[in-house]
């Protein structure tokens, strides 16, 4: 059996141009009552995000660098694990250091909700769960149903006075069962799942000393993290004590309960993604943008999308739209713009793709949902890349009145564009 040596203790030095944490500009959208303060901005008061992708290059570059110095060794284990015993396609170095934050993360946020969780609440909720997938009809009392439980028994509680619980390994088929039943992390337990077959390889107090180091690295990253990109989740914290609690009751709880630091994973994770998946997305000649009808100046009603199957395609009935922006700038590049009603919806977008070596899918998302759609791309190997939204504003999770949205056209252009041959 091999043994991997211990993790060097060696750290690296983060040094940023500037703090931009301590910026103090409002965010857009701060004095609307709509949405009075975004949950996140990556626009920070300036006309663009171009300082907001700067920043998450240079930030991604030092985080990986840090995270190949303190466990590069582990990456190869678990990189031939995944390829030799678990028969993964081959993915990209970052994205394997990736599924090591996430790790880190499930444990440092979720352990003490998953542990306190009634083990025949997290079956029921998984059972409704499962339900609300394959029964539309039946969705609303599914999802009612979750809300109860998520409230009740599921939800995390913020008890800053309670001690956390030491983490081990021994937790982590607990922590996945939770994780799978929330609705939310499907594809975070998927990862977690290979990690727990990968570290099972190894010796027990080998890979305890290697899951020690997972959760120092993730502690390494909220806090680094949190000066690199802080700024532009400086909403977090409002949202969640002044407009998170009339979520209690409602089924998207955990979604919107997030901490900056997912935010932060989130905003990394998209980063490393692209960059691991653009090679095959440039080989592509074909090009797909899905865009959330959120970004529409004009609500449902007055929107004349038009509707045929599950496709929603921009009629261009408002000049001032941002999805009839969007869709004659990509028809110029020979892309076509699908709007996603919602993101329940992804799925059945992306199903019709899978394994399509032809067609290249570009997803603009919010953050809360970049993560897990970028994993699920790449399950079902499609040739993705993804564009954050600027910030959200969809009355659903974030808003009590909903607001246009909006992207960073020059990224999507970038992305889009290159390797077009159009």
């Amino acid at each position: 059996m091999e043994v991997l040596p211990p993790p060097e203790r060696v750290r690296l030095r983060v040094e940023y141009p500037e703090d931009i944490a301590a910026q103090d500009q409002s965010p857009q959208g701060e004095s609307d009552p709509a949405c009075a303060f975004p949950v996140y901005n990556l626009r920070l008061g300036y006309d663009t995000s171009d300082r907001y992708y700067a920043d998450a290059a240079r930030f991604t570059d030092l985080l990986l660098d840090e995270i190949e110095m303190r466990a590069g060794v582990l990456l190869d284990r678990y990189r031939r694990h995944l390829q030799e015993f678990l028969r993964e396609n081959p993915r990209s170095r970052g994205e394997y250091a990736l599924d090591l934050l996430v790790l880190g993360m499930a444990f440092r946020r979720y352990l003490d909700t998953a542990l306190s969780s009634p083990g025949w609440a997290v079956e029921l909720t998984r059972e409704f769960l499962w339900l609300r997938r394959r029964s539309p009809a039946l969705k609303p009392f599914a999802d009612f149903s979750r809300a109860v439980l998520n409230s009740v028994f599921l939800a995390p509680r913020a008890n800053p006075a309670k001690e956390a619980t030491p983490a081990s390994l021994d937790q982590l088929p607990r922590l996945i069962e939770w994780l799978s039943a929330s609705g939310e992390f499907t594809q975070e337990a998927m990862r977690l799942n290979n990690w727990r077959s990968c570290l099972a390889t190894l010796p027990h107090a080998e890979a305890a000393r290697w899951f020690q180091e997972c959760l120092e690295l993730f502690d390494w990253f909220e806090r680094e993290s949190k000066a690199a990109l802080g700024a532009y989740t400086r909403g977090v914290r409002r949202f969640l004590d002044r407009d998170a609690p009339r979520h209690r009751w409602r089924e998207d709880r955990i979604l919107c309960h997030r901490e900056a630091v997912e935010y932060h994973l989130a905003m990394v994770g998209a980063e490393i993604m692209n960059r691991g998946m653009r090679g095959q997305f440039l080989r592509t000649p074909r090009r797909i943008v899905l865009v959330p009808v959120c970004m529409r100046v004009e609500d449902a009603t007055k929107c004349h999308a038009r509707v045929i199957g599950f496709d929603l395609s921009c009629t261009g009935c408002s000049s001032e739209c941002n999805v009839n922006r969007v869709t004659h700038r990509m028809r110029a590049l020979g892309a076509t713009v699908y709007l996603v009603p919602h993101s329940s919806g992804f799925s059945q977008w992306l199903a019709r793709w899978q394994g399509n070596t032809e067609v290249g899918v570009t997803a603009v998302a919010c953050l809360a949902n970049v993560l897990s759609g970028g994993y699920e791309m790449r399950t079902r190997r499609i040739a993705s890349q993804c564009v954050i939204l600027d910030h959200p504003g969809c009355q659903k999770h974030w808003c009590r009145e909903a607001i246009p949205t909006d992207l960073n056209e020059a990224q999507l252009v970038q992305i889009v564009s290159k390797g077009t041959g159009s």
